[in-house]
């Protein structure tokens, strides 16, 4: 299976456990040394509004390696 098959693939099964849970919404974490299109894509968004990881037109010679993280900021202590 090709990798970015394989990772799309994990990275939907990981927005899903998100959206099933606490969160309010969805951050698009990305690394310190991403692209500029990871970049331009890091933030918060509503599920449905959510890009597809991996990012489509990252140029990082690793590829994509931005994830998924859950916006809890309406629980807390």
């Amino acid at each position: 299976m090709d990798a970015d098959v394989t990772k799309r693939a994990e990275q939907k099964k990981a927005l899903e456990k998100i959206k099933n849970g606490l969160a309010t919404k969805v951050r698009i974490m990305v690394n310190r040394d991403c692209c500029p299109a990871c970049r331009a894509a890091e933030g918060a968004y509503e599920f449905d509004q959510a890009p597809e990881l991996p990012l489509e037109g990252c140029s990082h010679p690793d590829g994509c390696r931005c994830f998924y993280a859950p916006v809890l900021d309406m629980f807390g202590p």
